[in-house]
């Protein structure tokens, strides 16, 4: 079997070229920001939801597995997935 000698491993870029030239063009973009405590956001909406949820809150959610405790439940299934393998992924909405 012939080797291909045309190809040239030095052209293949790292797979991580394309994230980093994207962050870099974001900075350029105008940001929101959080009057209370400076974070920022590139969409108005995420403003919008950290003012509404996030931004000076007690965490709500919690992990039905352990006492994790998170501001979205995005974050709680993320943690599941991730800390949790092979368990359900659920989160109950709210901790009081």
């Amino acid at each position: 079997m012939e080797e291909a000698k045309d190809f040239d491993y030095e052209e293949e870029k790292p797979l991580g070229s394309r994230r980093r030239r994207a962050t870099a063009a974001l900075r350029d973009i105008e940001r929101h920001t959080c009057s209370r405590c400076s974070k920022s956001y590139i969409h108005a909406w995420h403003l919008k939801r950290h003012t509404k949820f996030e931004c000076g809150q007690e965490p709500r959610v919690q992990c039905p597995y352990c006492a994790a405790r998170m501001k979205q439940r995005g974050h709680v299934y993320r943690h599941i997935r991730q800390c949790h393998r092979g368990q359900n992924v659920f989160a109950s909405k709210r901790v009081v």
